[in-house]
């Protein structure tokens, strides 16, 4: 029994280093690629079927982060923002009931600026085709800069710019009973990804 045992943690450790190490090689590619051919990129990740695939545009891509969960002081600080905001909004109701205020009548006239979503469609080549995670290799989570907690289920992204810069993320892999792990993380300014046999977060160093 020792002995099966034994060899089954050397293929789950070969089949871990494998997945790592091709996801990896990935990350390296796209970022040449951003870079070489002047194309935004994204890596996606479909953590509920183990799979990844690319995509590509050539409209602006923008960064933004989502809010974390607020704190006890942030709601406080919002509260009070919110009855300033009241009290404004009082003062600019007393004025509207003599007529538009200056202010007003000068907002009216600049035009409200629309985010342009970029469109992203899949990359075709070969190389980059959808992979799926071998069996026994299943994603734990990716954390992101505009997504710094954990995603669990669903899609994460990683995006990679024609300036050279590949958004920082860490990819955690599981095996089946989430208790061996690899992760990799992503150098934003060189593109290369760190991979190491525990599990890692943005706080971990």
């Amino acid at each position: 029994m020792g002995v099966v045992v034994g060899r089954m943690g050397d293929y789950l450790d070969a089949d871990m280093k494998k997945a790592s190490n091709r996801l990896a090689s990935t990350i390296r590619y796209l970022y040449n690629k951003a870079v070489m051919e002047g194309v935004y990129l994204r890596i996606v990740f479909d953590l509920n079927e183990q799979t990844y695939w690319v995509e590509a545009t050539h409209d602006p891509v923008l960064l933004v982060a989502e809010e974390k969960p607020k704190d006890r002081k942030r709601e406080e600080e919002e509260k009070t923002e919110e009855k300033e905001k009241a009290e404004v909004a009082e003062k600019t109701e007393a004025e509207t009931e003599t007529g538009e205020s200056e202010a007003e009548k000068t907002l009216g006239q600049i035009p409200k600026l629309e985010i342009k979503k970029p469109v992203f469609s899949q990359v075709e080549a070969y190389l980059l085709k959808p992979t799926k995670l071998p069996d026994p290799v299943f994603f734990k989570d990716v954390m992101t800069e505009h997504h710094p907690l954990p995603v669990e289920g669903g899609e994460a992204t990683i995006a990679f710019f024609p300036n050279g810069y590949v958004e920082r993320a860490v990819i955690n892999l599981r095996d089946e009973d989430d208790e061996v792990h690899y992760s990799l993380e992503t150098n934003p300014i060189t593109g290369q990804v760190k991979i190491t046999n525990e599990y890692r977060s943005f706080e971990k160093k």
